[in-house]
This record gives C-alpha cells, sequence and structure tokens, in this order.
C-alpha cells in the first residue's frame, strides 16, 4: 500500500469549546471579554486616537470600573474574583480541528469525538512520519477526510536536505540545535509552506529538520507553545515544560493540554533544573518579564509562568531567552550576571529586542489585554516595558559575557509578518521602532554604543549576527560560520555580520 504523510502546505489549530464565565488563555475569550467592558475606550480611540486615549487614560479606566464594566471582574478594589483569576478547566475543553492553508485561512474545522482527540497526537505523529491507510474505523475516518481537504501527500524522502548546522534558527522563536547525532527543538512554531511566499524563499518543514529527540517551551503564549505544531511530533517525542501548578488567566497548564491529546511523555523543569539529551546538558533558567506590569502588580501570585534556556554542548554555551525582560520577581541582566558566576560564558545568546513598552490602557489593543486588571490603579498611567529593547539584550551578552547575539523572537519572515508577528522587513512598510524594531535596529544600537566628542562612536564588543529564518550557525574548532540555506529575496542587511 502507498504511504502518505502530513502534507508541509498544511497547518492544524485546535479549537476549544469555552464555557468559563470571563473567558480562558487558551481560547483567548478572557482577551475578548475584557475588550467588550471596555467598549467605549475603543470608541474613544477610534473618534480621538489612540494618544488622546493614553492621556486621558486614568478617566476612561474609571468609567469601566462599573457594574457591566471591569468591575464585574474584581471582589472590591484591588481584588480580582477567583473565577477570572482560575477559569475552570473542566469548562475549556477541545473539540475540533482547524485545517488551514497559506496565512491562516481555514480550509475546514472538523469536529472530532473525545475518543479521538485522546489519540490525536499518536495518529497525527504516525501521519507526520509516513503511515498506510490506518484499520481502526475512527482513526481512518479521519485520515479520508484529511485526504480529501489535501492535507495527506505521498511519501516521498527528500532528495536534497538543508544544511542545519549546530544552531538554526527556523524562525520567531524556533530555534533547532543539534550536536550532530541528537536534536531538540524551542518553541516549535512551525506554518505552512505557500505560494504566497517567494518560491525560493518558503519556511522550513519538520520533514527536513527532521525528527527531534526533545522539546522544550519556554512559556505558554501561542506564539511559542504551539499545538498544531506539536501534535506533529507526536504522542511520545519527550516535551520539557515549564512548571505550572494551576491554570490561571495568565498561564495555561501546558502539561494538561497536552494529556488532553495523548501525549505521553511530558516533562516539567522547574527553574535550575535541567536534563541531558544526547550530547546537550539543558539548564531551565528563570523567566522574568512578560507579566503585566515591571513591579508590583495586584495577585503576584499569577504570573505569565516559564523558563528560559542555557544549554552546554559541542564545547559552547548557548542561551535563549525569548521575551524576557524585568518583573518584580527580578530582572534577565541580575540573572544574566549569576548564571555567568556558576555556569561561565556564553558563546551565543538568542535574545528578543522587541522592548513592548505600553501604557496600560494600551494592553486593550494588544493581544495581552487579559493583563489590564492586574495594573493597580496608581499604575495606570506609568509605562510598563515588559521586555528587553535592543539595549537592555545587548546589557545582557555584555553581562553574561557573550560572544555574539542573534536577535529572535520578532518574526523574521512573511509567514510570520502576515500573521502579524514581527517587523514586516520586503520594505513594505516603514517601521515604528517603539512597537517592532528591525533585527538591524539591534546592529545599529550595538555600533553606537557609547562613545565621546573626541572619539566618535564606541560599538559594543559583543558581535551582532542577523540570521534569517533557515540560516544556521555551524561550529568549527576555532570559529563559527553562517550557513544559508535560502537565498533572502528582500534588501540586504544594513548591519554588520560580525563572527568571532
Amino acid at each position: 500500500m502507498t504511504r502518505r504523510r502530513l502534507s508541509s502546505t498544511i497547518g492544524f489549530q485546535l479549537i476549544y469549546q469555552d464555557e468559563t464565565q470571563f473567558g480562558s488563555a487558551i481560547t483567548g475569550q478572557c482577551d475578548t471579554i475584557i475588550r467588550r467592558y471596555c467598549a467605549n475606550i475603543a470608541a474613544h480611540r477610534h473618534r480621538y486616537g489612540l494618544a488622546d486615549v493614553v492621556a486621558h487614560s486614568r478617566e476612561l479606566l474609571a468609567a469601566t470600573m462599573v457594574p457591566g464594566g471591569l468591575a464585574d471582574l474584581y471582589q472590591r478594589p484591588g481584588v480580582l474574583l477567583e473565577d477570572w483569576l482560575y477559569p475552570d478547566t473542566k469548562a475549556v475543553k477541545p473539540v475540533a480541528l482547524q485545517l488551514e492553508r497559506n496565512t491562516g485561512e481555514s480550509i475546514v474545522i472538523l469536529e472530532l469525538s473525545p475518543h479521538l482527540l485522546s489519540d490525536l497526537a499518536l495518529y497525527l505523529g504516525e501521519w507526520q512520519q509516513g503511515s498506510t491507510t490506518p484499520t481502526a474505523t475512527i482513526a481512518r475516518e479521519l485520515w479520508n477526510v484529511l485526504s480529501d481537504y489535501g492535507a495527506l501527500v505521498d511519501f516521498n524522502e527528500l532528495s536534497v536536505k538543508p544544511e542545519l548546522g549546530h544552531a538554526t534558527f527556523v524562525g520567531h522563536s524556533t530555534l533547532r540545535l543539534s550536536d550532530g547525532n541528537s536534536s531538540i527543538l524551542f518553541d516549535p512554531f512551525l506554518l505552512p509552506k505557500s505560494e504566497v511566499y517567494p518560491p525560493n524563499y518558503q519556511p522550513l518543514s519538520l520533514e527536513e529538520m527532521g525528527q527531534p529527540d526533545a522539546v522544550f517551551i519556554t512559556h505558554s503564549h501561542p506564539d511559542h507553545f504551539d499545538l498544531g505544531t506539536l501534535l506533529r511530533l507526536g504522542a511520545n517525542t519527550p516535551i520539557f515544560l515549564p512548571e505550572v501548578k494551576r491554570e490561571s488567566v495568565l498561564a495555561i497548564d501546558m502539561a494538561l493540554r497536552l494529556h488532553q491529546l495523548g501525549f505521553k511523555n511530558i516533562h516539567t523543569l522547574g527553574w535550575f533544573d535541567e536534563t541531558q539529551i544526547g550530547g546537550m546538558r539543558i539548564i531551565a533558567l528563570p523567566f522574568y518579564g512578560e507579566q503585566p506590569t515591571v513591579a508590583e502588580a495586584l495577585h503576584p501570585e499569577i504570573r505569565n509562568e516559564g523558563n528560559t534556556y542555557l544549554v552546554e554542548y559541542c564545547d559552547r554555551r548557548i542561551a535563549l531567552t525569548a521575551d524576557s525582560g524585568t518583573d518584580c520577581l527580578g530582572d534577565v541582566k541580575k540573572l544574566a550576571a549569576a548564571a555567568l558566576e556558576r555556569y561561565g560564558s556564553l558563546d551565543t545568546l538568542f535574545g528578543g529586542y522587541r522592548g513592548f513598552g505600553l501604557y496600560p490602557i494600551q494592553y486593550l489593543f494588544s493581544s495581552v489585554a487579559r493583563y489590564l486588571p492586574f495594573v493597580p490603579e496608581k499604575s495606570w498611567q506609568v509605562r510598563q516595558k515588559m521586555m528587553c529593547d535592543a539595549d537592555d539584550l545587548i546589557d545582557v551578552a555584555e553581562i553574561w559575557n557573550a560572544k555574539r547575539i542573534v536577535p529572535y523572537s520578532d518574526g523574521g519572515a512573511p509567514w510570520y509578518w502576515q500573521r502579524g508577528l514581527g517587523p514586516c522587513l520586503d520594505g513594505s512598510q516603514a517601521h515604528i521602532m517603539a512597537v517592532d524594531p528591525t533585527p538591524e535596529h539591534v546592529c545599529q544600537v550595538a555600533n553606537v554604543r557609547s562613545g565621546t566628542r573626541k572619539d566618535g562612536a564606541i560599538a559594543s564588543p559583543v558581535s551582532i549576527c542577523l540570521l534569517r529564518p533557515g540560516d544556521a550557525l555551524a561550529f568549527a574548532q576555532e570559529d563559527t560560520q553562517v550557513v544559508q540555506n535560502q537565498s533572502w529575496p528582500y534588501f540586504k542587511s544594513v548591519g554588520k555580520q560580525l563572527l568571532s
């Protein structure tokens, strides 16, 4: 019988039924309800503009603190309702699988029985690797429907595989590390190939990268914890997660949600826990930042739980800090100092550089409207910079004594920016540095790190290495080289790519 596999031109997304009163994080309904409570603020923005909304944020937010508005989320001033903080996990359950192509275009939504959902990771993982028509009736029915919608293609070995190197930047926050024998994926978020992208520049697929030996997740935001990608990896791939003791409006219980879909090999790592995959030592480090405020917050016990990671392999030490920054528990810069003393210098830091500094009322117009109720009234007009900007990222690298920085965790290719993730790099749009800086911005900041009138600009001693999605770092005995698997079809980099 002919073997078939899942198509790399089709994406998957889980659909959940959310019957909680105030909405959960996994569906995003919590954000929708908050925006509904604050409809008057959206109307004000439409009429007067965002700058006026920020200028009058105290009055506008105070006006929502009434029954039928944000007041419905509070037990009393400064104390949020338990039902909002901790949505009932049993009231949120997976019910369907959505098939997508191109830039999120829905092909069909397939309603699935609970029995089929509980084995979904097993089936899709097997079919990703190549399979014949299953014999079990319930699996065969799904197989046939997937085939009808073009989600299954004939299995053929790839004639040419990309040169992945030791550290491959897949895109956004997805990184593949390999010691030459084993490989691991961080925050796998793989999007389908499509004719809407340049034919010579397409997303890397799982079949091109191969089945990883393990997966590591930094936190539960959907661009880092993507169930549609994880389902392709199968039920038995080891998945390492941050500890989430109880699902909240800020943190999905990822272990629970994976178990619901049939994943069998799930592990949690607390801060400073470590594990070994092949020749790679992976250490979970604290995740600071990307919280509702940088300092005092209501209910500080509720967090966007997460890990950053340090990996030692091939005589190198690489860190991934994702969306890190500062919050009431700590600062990624202090983490860098502590990690330097405990583990030693870095070879390469993969770090975010977006900054994401917003006045709290702006949360309503972002993907994290749920952050707004956690902001104390005294901070309503105080900007919150939840993540590192370019200067902060370079500080972290200098403190950690890193040789180089690779800016990441902010899109990087059309399959991201066409979905609203990261800056548009094809030259078709102007960039607002405070919202979506380009990776070249990190080069510019590093090149004018300090200086005097007499001596001119003084650059950072840390090299900035710009990788496009699909590019990789290859470790030689004495140096590190960039491997370009695809030709970047847009404008050339204006920043220096320095390797030492």
